[in-house]
C-alpha cells in the first residue's frame, strides 16, 4: 500500500478528524471513502434508472403546427 503525505493546517486537521470520528471510522478510512466518493468512474444506478425515462421537447415546428399560418407583413 502507498504512503501519502499531505500537509494541512490545524484547523482542516481538526474538522477531518471530527467527521471521522462521528462516521466511525479512522482518519484513513474516512480520507478513504471522500477520495472513493469524489473519484467515481461509473454513473450510479440511480442515476442509470433515468435513462429513457423522459421524452424529447418537440422541435418549434411541431409546437407551431396548430397555429395556423403567418400573414404576409407590410413593407415599412
Amino acid at each position: 500500500m502507498k504512503q501519502l503525505l499531505l500537509e494541512i493546517d490545524e484547523i482542516t486537521e481538526a474538522k477531518i478528524n471530527t467527521a471521522a470520528r462521528t462516521a466511525g471510522l479512522s482518519t484513513q478510512q474516512w480520507l478513504k471513502q471522500i477520495i472513493d466518493e469524489k473519484t467515481i468512474t461509473t454513473w450510479p444506478n440511480s442515476i442509470k434508472a433515468f435513462a429513457g425515462t423522459w421524452q424529447d421537447a418537440p422541435f418549434a415546428e411541431e409546437l407551431r403546427a396548430a397555429e395556423g399560418q403567418d400573414i404576409l407583413r407590410e413593407d415599412f
